[in-house]
C-alpha cells in the first residue's frame, strides 16, 4: 500500500511540485541553507520529494536531480504546539500545490428531485368558437389552421334566419326576453351589437370577432359551409404561457409544495427556465408509479413549442444545512473524509458523516463544526502526504491512499 501511495505521490506531485521546485535548484545549496537557519524549527532530516525513502542528514539533491525537502522534529514528535494528527506543510509547498481553503458554514440547501416533462398548451388560453343556431358561414377571414390572430379580428361572418330575427327584435325595441341578451346568447359579442346599434337595421351577414389573442388550433369549417346549433367553427389557443406536466416518483411528491423553485431545461437547445410549481395533482398514475406535477413558464416570444420535452430539477426540502463544497469530501473504504487546515500550514484528515449533495455543495450530518476551515484543492496530495507521514495512524485509520473508493450515499438525491 506504501508503495502505491508513493507512485501517487510522484504522479501528481511530479509535476506541480517538481515545477514549484525548479525555483530552488537554480539558487542552489546556499538557498536550502539559508531556509533552514531562517526558520526556528529543527530539521529532523532531509528527504526525496520523489522518493521518501531516500533520507540525507544534510540538503542536497536527489537521484533524479532535485533539491531534498526538510523534514521538521515538530511533525514528527508532535511537539512545538502541534496538533495531534496533524502534519505540517511548508507554505512554499501548499502554494506550489494549489492548496486553497474554505469556512465550512450553513447554506440554504435542498434535495435535488429530477424528472421528465413536458410542454403543453394552457387550457385556461384555449377559446372554443361555436354557433349557437344553425345557419352558413358566409366568409372566412381566418382559413387556415396556424392563423395568428389579435383580440378584435374577423374570423367569419355568418347568416343565420334564427340570429336575424333576434336582432330585428332589439331594433324595434322588443322587451319580451330582454333582446339584448338573447343576442349574446346567440354568440354576438359587444362589438357586433354595436354595430347593429350604429346601422340600426339587422345584419345580414353577422360578423365573429376573436375574443383573445392566440392561433388557429383547430378549423373545422369551410367558406359557404352550413354549420348547425352548438357546432364548432374554430380553436384559438394563446401560447404566451405554457403548461409543464413533469412526471414525479410517488417516493418524492412527499417533498414537493406548490411554489418549490424549479429548473427546467430543454435538451435540445440546453436553455435553462427558472420556475415554480403551480400544481400538483391529487391522483397518482398507478401504471407509472408517478404523480402529475404542472409548472408555467412564460412564452411571449413564442420560442418555447408544445409538446416540447424537458428536464426538471426539483429544489425540494430547502433549509439550512452544514455543508461544503462537494469536491472537498474524499471517499474510501473507511467512509468520507475531508482534510482539516487546523491553523497556518498544519492540515490533518477528519472522519465525517454526509447528507444530501445538491448544486455543488455535500451536507455534513456530523464530523465538523460550523467556522472550521478544510482544503477545497490538493487535498489529495495532502491525504498523500498524511498517509506517508502518519497521520492517518495516528487517527487509528489508514485510507490505503485512496486505493479503495465507494461512491457517496445518494440521501435524497435523484
Amino acid at each position: 500500500m506504501r508503495i502505491f501511495i508513493s507512485l501517487l505521490f510522484v504522479l501528481v506531485l511530479g509535476i506541480g511540485v517538481g515545477a514549484g521546485l525548479k525555483m530552488f535548484s537554480s539558487s542552489g545549496e546556499g538557498d536550502q541553507q539559508t531556509i533552514s537557519e531562517s526558520t526556528e524549527q529543527k530539521i529532523a532530516y532531509w528527504v526525496a520529494p520523489m522518493d521518501p525513502n531516500y533520507r540525507r542528514d544534510e540538503p542536497g539533491q536527489s537521484p533524479m536531480g532535485m533539491d531534498l525537502i526538510p523534514v521538521y522534529e515538530d511533525e514528527l514528535s508532535g511537539e512545538s504546539g502541534a496538533p495531534e494528527g496533524a502534519i505540517k506543510i511548508d507554505p512554499v509547498y501548499t502554494h506550489t500545490l494549489g492548496v486553497k481553503t474554505t469556512e465550512v458554514t450553513h447554506h440554504e440547501l435542498g434535495k435535488n428531485i429530477r424528472a421528465f416533462g413536458r410542454m403543453a398548451p394552457s387550457s385556461r388560453l384555449e377559446r372554443a368558437i361555436d354557433v349557437r343556431t344553425k345557419g352558413w358561414i358566409v366568409d372566412l377571414a381566418t382559413d387556415a389552421v396556424g392563423d395568428s390572430v389579435k383580440k378584435g379580428d374577423l374570423l367569419f361572418t355568418f347568416y343565420s334566419p334564427d340570429l336575424m330575427t333576434a336582432q330585428s327584435d332589439y331594433l324595434i325595441g322588443a322587451r319580451i326576453g330582454n333582446a339584448k341578451q338573447r343576442l349574446r346568447l346567440f354568440g354576438m359579442d359587444e362589438k357586433s351589437i354595436a354595430e347593429l346599434k350604429k346601422q340600426k337595421k339587422f345584419l345580414e351577414e353577422t360578423p365573429f370577432y376573436a375574443p383573445a389573442d392566440g392561433t388557429v388550433t383547430m378549423l373545422n369549417v369551410r367558406k359557404g359551409a352550413h354549420v348547425n346549433e352548438g357546432e364548432n367553427v374554430m380553436i384559438i389557443q394563446d401560447f404566451s404561457k405554457l403548461w409543464i406536466n413533469v412526471d414525479v416518483p410517488i417516493r418524492d411528491v412527499q417533498f414537493l409544495a406548490v411554489g418549490t423553485p424549479t429548473k427546467v431545461t430543454v435538451p435540445e437547445t440546453g436553455v435553462e427556465y427558472e420556475t415554480l410549481i403551480d400544481f400538483i395533482h391529487p391522483v397518482n398514475n398507478p401504471q407509472s408509479r408517478t404523480t402529475m406535477v404542472r409548472l408555467i413558464l412564460e412564452n411571449p416570444d413564442g420560442a418555447l413549442k408544445s409538446d416540447t420535452y424537458v428536464d426538471a430539477i426539483f429544489n425540494a426540502d430547502v433549509q439550512s444545512r452544514l455543508a461544503v463544497p462537494a469536491e472537498a469530501v474524499l471517499y474510501s473504504s473507511m467512509g468520507a473524509y475531508v482534510m482539516e487546515n487546523v491553523r497556518d500550514g498544519y492540515f490533518k484528515p477528519v472522519m465525517v458523516e454526509t447528507g444530501i449533495t445538491a448544486n455543488g455543495l455535500t451536507e455534513i450530518t456530523s464530523g465538523l463544526s460550523h467556522g472550521q476551515r478544510i482544503v477545497t484543492s490538493g487535498q489529495f496530495m495532502l491525504d498523500a502526504e498524511s498517509n506517508l507521514r502518519g497521520g492517518m495512524a495516528a487517527m487509528g485509520h489508514d485510507h490505503g491512499g485512496m486505493t479503495e473508493t465507494k461512491e457517496p450515499q445518494a440521501h435524497g438525491q435523484h
